[in-house]
């Protein structure tokens, strides 16, 4: 373990490298009650670990449509995947290891996937400049969003209580909706005026970028942006304002690594390409470097109940305090 501008982190260590997957993991998600951990990879596979055991349980074979992102449902056995063959969402009981309902619309790559904290309500966004609102119980699309196609990723994400939904969209662009009244469109939308942000921070966020995706504080007073050009910005859920931009990470090949909060909101998440994670304190913006994996680390969560990171590149490493 290294650090680089603040002590060393001693709060984490290593305690388990789990390695069923075969191909780089994709999506990681722990289930509400912080019992149990998801993981998707390109080798098709969606594996099932026990964090009180920090063991795998169960392997489903998504073959041959593949799925790359996962998530779980408000059932810790229930999840929703989607599918880079054919561009559907699945929904898919791993208790029977069969998928239960389909969901078509999409027409271009997956990009985001996310279940609301309160509803069996889960949204999508895709390349094809939509991102899409559905409900468990039907297969009918319950409400779109259009923004204008391009190169450019796509986030999407729902705050902490379920009453917002936020799309990162157009390269630089933060519409923010009401749950109740999504289809009316969003009730704030922030852009280039309001990213010009804090002193030292101007106009980080003016040109097009590709975000890796969007995070919500537990105390919903901060958005988490993730881009592929090796900057995690925060932005002020409330004004729009950019807060700071953290950078040092490594992003060469412009992925779209995950960024998080942990659940105290003190401090910000990033996987690195070099397989490093790196740790910013969010308001001194003061970084230290954790490493253990030996591939870019894509995915990055921590655990909703108790002092658990979850990261991943081909392996999944469970970290603990010493």
């Amino acid at each position: 373990m290294q650090a680089t501008g603040a002590a060393q982190p001693s709060w984490l260590g290593i305690a388990r490298v789990l390695t069923p997957h075969t191909a780089q993991v994709s999506s990681l998600d722990f289930s509400k009650d912080g019992e149990w951990l998801l993981s998707s990879g390109e080798d098709s596979r969606l594996c099932l670990y026990s964090t009180t055991r920090g063991e795998l349980q169960r392997v489903a074979m998504c073959a041959p449509y593949g799925a790359t992102l996962a998530r779980f449902t408000h059932d810790s056995l229930s999840v929703v995947t989607a599918s880079p063959e054919d561009h559907v969402i699945r929904y898919m009981s791993l208790h029977e290891n069969r998928y239960l309902r389909n969901f078509r619309a999409h027409t271009d790559k997956l990009v985001a996937l996310e279940m609301s904290p309160k509803e069996d309500i889960f949204t999508s966004a895709s390349m094809d400049g939509t991102a899409r609102m559905w409900d468990l119980r039907t297969t009918d699309c319950q409400g779109v969003m259009r923004f204008p196609t391009g190169d450019c990723r796509p986030a999407v994400a729902f705050d902490p209580q379920g009453l917002v939904f936020a799309a990162a969209t157009g390269g630089s662009r933060i519409a923010l909706y009401d749950m109740r009244s999504y289809d009316k469109g969003p009730f704030v939308t922030f852009g280039a005026a309001e990213f010009r942000g804090a002193e030292g921070n101007g106009g980080a966020l003016g040109s097009p970028k590709s975000f890796g995706g969007i995070r919500f504080s537990n105390d919903g007073q901060w958005m988490l942006l993730s881009t592929t050009e090796g900057a995690v910005h925060l932005i002020d859920a409330y004004s729009g304002l950019l807060a700071r931009t953290y950078t040092g990470h490594s992003n060469e090949q412009r992925m779209p690594l995950e960024a998080s909060f942990t659940p105290d909101g003190g401090f910000v998440l990033s996987g690195s390409e070099d397989g490093a994670i790196w740790r910013w304190d969010r308001e001194s913006g003061a970084s230290a470097v954790l490493r253990e994996h030996s591939a870019p680390v894509t995915c990055i969560k921590c655990n909703p109940t108790r002092l658990m990171l979850a990261s991943a590149c081909t392996s999944v490493c469970l970290w603990l305090p010493p």
